[in-house]
C-alpha cells in the first residue's frame, strides 16, 4: 500500500476472450508489485484484429463479472465507449487529465519489446511508468532496455510519482495463446478450462460460430 495518492496500474488489452492468464496478470499486479488499483481496459486495438466473436459490449461485460468481487480492480470502458480504435496513447492522456495520477502501464514482455511501434511514441515517457511482466528465465536479469526509460527495483518503484521509468517484475502465469484459444473453443476442446468458469458457458457459444469483424 503506498501513501497519497493510490499507486494504479492499467491493464489494456483484446480480452478476446478474457482468460485465466488475464486473470494471473491482474493478481500479479495487485500482489507481486503492490498496486493499490488495477484499471483493466478493453480495447478496441490499433495494431490488431479482433476475432469478431464478441464485441466491445459483451467483452466489458465479462471482465466486470470476473473481477466484481475484486474491490482493487476497475473496468474502465473508455475505449469502447469510443466506438473506434484508439491508440493508448490517447487512453493515458485522458487518464492523465481525469486522475491527474502517472499510472503503471502493464505491458507483457513482447509488447515492451514492440513499444517504439506504438502510435505517439515516445509521448508515453510523459505520461506513465511501465511495468514490464515477464515470464522468469533463467541468466535473464530484465527485459531489454528501451532508450529513455529510466529502470527501477521492485522495492521501491511505487514511491516514484514521475513519468518515463519501468520495473521488471519476473512473473509465472499460464501459456495461454489467444488465437489457439479461440481455435479450441470453436471445437470446444481442451482449452476451454482456460476460461473463468463465471464466464466459460456465454463464451463458448460467443466462439462456436465467430462472426466476420
Amino acid at each position: 500500500m503506498t501513501l497519497g495518492r493510490p499507486s494504479i496500474g492499467l491493464f489494456g488489452g483484446s480480452f478476446d476472450p478474457p482468460h485465466i492468464g488475464h486473470q494471473a496478470l491482474v493478481k500479479a499486479g495487485l500482489e507481486q508489485l503492490g498496486l493499490d488499483q488495477v484499471w483493466v481496459i478493453p480495447a478496441l486495438p490499433v495494431h490488431r484484429r479482433l476475432s469478431g466473436a464478441a464485441d466491445g459490449e459483451m467483452r466489458y461485460g465479462w471482465l466486470q463479472r470476473l473481477f466484481a468481487d475484486e474491490a482493487r480492480v476497475r473496468v474502465w470502458d473508455a475505449e469502447i465507449r469510443r466506438g473506434r480504435p484508439t491508440p493508448m496513447i490517447e487512453t493515458l492522456r485522458q487518464f492523465a487529465d481525469e486522475q491527474g495520477v502517472v499510472p503503471w502501464l502493464m505491458l507483457g514482455a513482447d509488447a515492451w519489446a514492440g513499444l517504439p511501434d506504438w502510435v505517439g511514441y515516445p509521448a508515453h515517457q510523459g505520461l506513465c511508468n511501465v511495468a514490464v511482466f515477464a515470464r522468469r528465465v533463467p541468466n535473464m536479469e530484465s527485459p531489454p532496455a528501451l532508450p529513455g526509460w529510466q529502470q527501477l527495483d521492485m522495492q521501491d518503484c511505487l514511491q516514484q510519482r514521475q513519468p518515463g521509468h519501468m520495473v521488471y517484475v519476473p512473473v509465472s502465469l499460464p501459456d495461454i495463446s489467444a488465437t489457439e484459444l479461440r481455435r479450441d473453443l470453436a471445437t470446444a476442446g481442451r482449452l476451454a478450462d482456460c476460461i473463468p468458469a463465471l464466464i466459460r458457458r456465454e463464451v463458448q457459444t460467443a466462439y462456436l460460430e465467430p462472426k466476420e469483424s
